[in-house]
């Protein structure tokens, strides 16, 4: 390929691309109905876990998923008189998540 043939093809690549790029941010967004895409609304209440917060001291779902573990391990203790140990810490570590106390 000579030269003068390749610094064209360049340029037109170059041409191509810089029409093809601004115009495909404007079609994009008028797809997506001009709001841009992010974090879906949050659920704060319901059977689902907030996957987007940064923190599980104050999800209601992961506090009530503690609250069934540290049931099933208290049922364990009474009735075979295994885990109590846990159950007696788990119980202590949840009340503290609840409280909010660190």
């Amino acid at each position: 390929m000579p030269q003068r043939q390749a610094i064209a093809l360049g340029c037109a690549l170059l041409l191509g691309a810089a029409i093809a790029f601004p115009a495909g941010l404007l079609l994009g967004s008028r797809g997506s109905g001009g709001e841009p895409e992010g974090r879906p609304a949050s659920r704060s209440s319901g059977g689902f876990r907030e996957i987007y917060s940064p923190s599980i001291r104050n999800d209601p779902y992961f506090l009530e998923q503690q609250r069934q573990n540290v049931e099933a391990l208290e049922q364990a203790c009474r009735s075979r008189g295994e885990f109590c140990a846990e159950a007696q810490q788990v119980r202590r570590l949840v009340t503290e998540l609840e409280e909010g106390t660190p």
